[in-house]
């Protein structure tokens, strides 16, 4: 027995070494930029989508004049700013100031309106502006209120309303493990956070101006304002593996893979009366009863994090996504009442893109 057991410990021994070098590398992937760091960042998000089905109601009836529409919709935000880390603390940002470089949206739409025989081509477009853009603010860690506090820097003045509603974190902190991970491991993402990555920053103040004739539906600030549509109630499930390690563009980065599956439903009726208010005639009285709003979103993608900077080198997600909409809106002019009721789908794709420099 004794001989038996000097043969096992022996056996252990020099197979210990193969064992350690086999083991996968374990890594802690970590947001820790080094205080004064500062990273110009470009969110650019495009969707691409193409009504499907369309139904209106007049006063509870279908109109035997509706038109038939066929139309496509392209959507591009581009958000860049350029973050300087003035403190930290471990992986908490004290105080960071950010310039809004550039905020944009392009709307194109292509549709086609056959009505009693004939056929008519429209493509009106539209864009968005910020007055946030050219425009530096300061996030300021509050200890006791447990919150980011947004300020003009120091000698600047900004307008109070555009320092509403802004959020500091745009470094995808959301995506990475709580803890030390090895090649092949997974972990679950915080669906609340989704929503800073496919619409970063905050209330952005976009204003949209649309060229053109453009189809019945929802306004284009609606369909721009991706945030209002996915909403803080996101269902579903949302997973990053880390993937390996590679070099690019000369630096050390962790390669995350991303998989989500989300949908979101929610009443926009309250956002559309508020953009709608001041293009109603005089005279006439408009009630939105209800907009309900369902996007669903199926993607996958691939993060890379810059090890030795401690932020966010790049990310690239994709996926196919889906928009329902059902509204009722109801209408007096002159003393004339009508109700309409309208439903539509649109399908189609959905890219988000982060670089930085």
């Amino acid at each position: 027995m004794k001989h038996r057991n000097t043969l096992l410990v022996a056996s252990l021994a020099a197979t210990a070494p193969a064992l350690v070098a086999f083991r996968p590398t374990v890594e802690k992937i970590t947001f820790a930029p080094a205080e004064g760091t500062t990273v110009t960042k470009t969110f650019t998000n495009t969707m691409n989508a193409m009504l499907d089905d369309m139904s209106m109601l007049m006063n509870g009836e279908e109109q035997p004049m509706m038109p038939e529409i066929e139309m496509d919709m392209e959507v591009v935000q581009t958000v860049q700013i350029t973050d300087e880390y003035v403190k930290m603390r471990g992986s908490r940002v004290q105080q960071l100031k950010r310039t809004f470089d550039e905020i944009d949206t392009e709307m194109t739409m292509d549709m086609i309106i056959e009505a009693m025989g004939q056929s008519q081509e429209e493509s009106p477009s539209g864009s968005g502006t910020s007055e946030l853009e050219g425009q530096t603010v300061v996030f300021t860690w509050d200890e006791d209120e447990e919150e980011y506090k947004v300020t003009a820097p120091e000698g600047e003045e900004v307008e109070e309303d555009l320092l509403e509603n802004l959020v500091e974190d745009m470094d995808l902190r959301v995506l990475l493990p709580d803890e030390e991970v090895g090649e092949g491991d997974s972990w679950d993402i915080p669906l609340a956070g989704l929503v800073d990555i496919l619409s970063p920053g905050g209330d952005l103040k976009l204003d949209m101006e649309m060229d053109g004739q453009r189809a019945p539906g929802p306004s284009p600030e609606m369909m721009s304002n991706f945030r209002e549509m996915f909403g803080d109630m996101l269902e579903g499930s949302a997973k990053g593996t880390f993937v390996e390690m590679r070099e690019a563009d000369g630096v050390r980065v962790a390669v995350i893979a991303i998989e989500l599956e989300i949908d979101t439903a929610r009443d926009m009726s309250e956002f559309l009366d508020e953009m709608l208010g001041e293009e109603i005639p005089p005279g006439m009285e408009f009630t939105m009863d209800r907009v309900d709003v369902e996007f669903a979103l199926e993607a996958t993608g691939e993060l890379l994090w810059d090890l030795s900077g401690g932020h966010v080198h790049s990310m690239e997600l994709e996926g196919d996504s889906m928009i329902a909409i059902d509204m009722e809106m109801s209408m007096d002019f002159g003393g004339q009442s009508m109700s309409m009721e309208m439903s539509m789908e649109m399908s189609g794709t959905m890219v988000t893109e982060v670089t930085t420099e």
